[in-house]
């Protein structure tokens, strides 16, 4: 396994064991209703909304072109119910614990595939 990979999976298993632990995910949203998301590291046309496991680290990306966002909490019911089905209809990816520096992209299926079980 690469470097890369192996820091890529010990995000991903932090974010899965916090959110299973406190039962909520962070995003960023913006006065007008947006949710911060960016396009794919591997495709310019897909987009990739933005989650985190704590308030902390959300918190620590309103800045620059997200000066105005504002860290807010889903419970991981409403993620599984709700939200999660619409990112998987519209074929919307997820990226975990965004820092500018590296991202976790995966389906928004993998995403509920991880956190219910």
């Amino acid at each position: 396994m690469a470097h890369d990979d192996i820091e890529i999976e010990s995000q991903w298993e932090l974010f899965c064991e916090q959110v299973q632990q406190t039962q909520e995910v962070w995003l960023l949203g913006s006065d007008d209703g947006g949710i911060a998301s960016v396009s794919s590291a591997y495709d310019d046309n897909q987009d990739v909304l933005l989650m985190w496991h704590s308030e902390e680290l959300a918190q620590a990306q309103c800045t620059g072109d997200w000066q105005g966002f504002t860290p807010f909490s889903l419970s991981l019911d409403e993620v599984l119910e709700d939200f999660a089905p619409q990112l998987i209809d519209d074929n919307v990816m997820v990226g975990i614990n965004w820092d500018n520096q590296v991202c976790t992209e995966l389906s928004a299926k993998s995403l509920v595939s991880a956190l219910t079980d």
